[in-house]
């Protein structure tokens, strides 16, 4: 079936030098205007133009920059594979629109459909050997991996968590179920990475809202801690309710996840959303709740997380709370 990625940003056209020509732009010219870095190159035989350097569009984060990138060599890539070979892993992931986070975007990525295993790498794609029938789809014209094998090869290849951030959102936007992601990691068994393509489908959850939460609970999960609830609603006094991001309802104990877009982009809109949600923290403590926050810096000392968490269960439990309470 085939679909869009569902992406904002769209994609600058991939130029040929006969795209070029019939512009009267001829090879000198084309060399100029790329030294000029008013084009360029992407693969042999294929441009676009850019006014800015890769990795610094204005007014854009770096790593929606690098994104964009990727997907521009992903998007050429496509146009030089050979027939029987679709586009996979990370650049599928791109495609689909779901979250790079850990994936490696120094050259796109393709399988073809040969049984058995390996890879080969070039400077301008590693390519799969592996089989793919039945676990594909189009995606703006292009032959990819299906949402839920992309997930897995993701996960097999790369890391777990990268995995567990695009499934869940994956989850969220009604692409994958987790019967979908359970069936690749069954089809998955004795590649290279098989254990966490296994372990992929129990971790996922399509009420994640961010990558920074899908992280935070897949370290506190595997750190041996209680699962939490996701998107909870909670009363304060005067009748206002708030969403929390995760939720131990036994220990009244809330966890925050503070990404990169929590808080907005301007100054002014930055400063006011910070001091409505010391506002908000503030009516949930006073209502009985105890409040953990974790940023991306957190994500560096992934054992503090879990201890912190423990900590505050243990002091929960010194007030009547908690499972046994």
């Amino acid at each position: 079936m085939a679909h869009s990625s569902g992406n904002d940003h769209i994609p600058p056209a991939l130029l040929s030098p006969a795209d070029l020509a019939a512009r009267g732009i001829d090879r000198r010219e084309t060399a100029k205007l790329v030294d000029r870095g008013r084009l360029r190159r992407l693969r042999s035989g294929l441009y676009i133009e850019r006014d800015d350097e890769p990795g610094s569009v204005a007014g854009v984060p770096s790593y929606e920059a690098a994104r964009r990138d990727f997907l521009d060599r992903t998007r050429a890539a496509a146009r030089a594979i050979e027939p029987g070979t679709v586009i996979s892993h990370g650049s599928a992931l791109a495609l689909h629109g779901l979250p790079l986070h850990g994936v490696p975007l120094d050259r796109p990525s393709a399988t073809r459909h040969r049984p058995g295993g390996g890879s080969r790498r070039s400077s301008a794609l590693t390519c799969w050997n592996l089989p793919v029938v039945g676990s594909t789809t189009v995606v703006d014209g292009i032959e990819v991996t299906s949402p839920a094998r992309t997930i897995i090869d993701v996960a097999r290849t790369v890391s777990l968590e990268s995995g567990v951030c695009a499934g869940d959102a994956a989850i969220r936007r009604s692409l994958v179920t987790r019967s979908d992601l359970q069936a690749e990691a069954d089809a998955a068994r004795g590649r290279s990475g098989a254990a966490r393509a296994r372990a992929l489908p129990a971790l996922t959850s399509g009420l994640a809202e961010s990558v920074l939460e899908s992280l935070i609970r897949v370290i506190l999960v595997l750190g041996g801690v209680p699962e939490p609830e996701l998107q909870v609603w909670l009363g304060v006094r005067g009748g206002e309710r708030f969403r929390v991001d995760l939720y131990w309802r036994e220990w009244r104990l809330v966890g925050e996840a503070d990404g990169f877009a929590k808080y907005g982009t301007g100054q002014e809109q930055i400063r006011g959303s910070w001091n409505a949600e010391r506002r908000r923290q503030s009516q949930i403590e006073d209502a009985g709740f105890v409040v953990l926050r974790w940023t991306w810096e957190d994500l560096r000392h992934p054992r503090r997380i879990v201890d912190q968490v423990e900590r505050a269960m243990r002091r929960q439990e010194r007030l009547g709370l908690g499972p046994g309470a």
